[in-house]
């Protein structure tokens, strides 16, 4: 009877060992589907956030290429405007080396043609009046 008295002890330590367990493997469950639920939610704000970073990717090329059109665009229009100031510059140039260096020059020769042309009648004068030619 001893016997069954210990054998009564041990099947009641281990029923209460097996419910513990029971209870353990409950919790852990409970566990588990409550991590599999925020792993869940989780992977549903990485798809989330996925699609807002292509969306963002997407919009900044979209941006970027906007704005090297438009500033290729103003680059063009620059390069117009410096031809235009530049060809105006030479216009100016040319006009103001007309005026000045060239006009100089014009001046210069009519000047000398009329000393040359005195000096010339001077010379011829002296000569006739040396010949008696009054």
């Amino acid at each position: 009877m001893e016997n069954c008295d210990v054998n009564a002890n041990k099947i009641k330590s281990l029923e209460a060992r097996i419910e513990k367990l029971e209870q353990y493997r409950e919790n852990d469950k409970d566990q588990l589907h409550a991590l599999d639920t925020t792993l869940q939610v989780f992977i549903n704000e990485m798809k989330n956030i996925s699609e807002d970073l292509k969306n963002i990717v997407a919009n900044s090329k979209e941006a970027v290429t906007r704005a090297a059109n438009a500033t290729q665009k103003d680059i063009g229009t620059l390069k117009e405007k410096y031809d235009s100031l530049e060809k105006k510059l030479s216009v100016l140039d040319n006009k103001l080396e007309q005026e000045t260096v060239i006009a100089n020059a014009e001046k210069w020769k009519k000047i000398t043609s009329y000393i040359a042309t005195a000096v010339v009648g001077a010379v011829v004068a002296f000569i006739l009046a040396k010949i008696g030619i009054s």
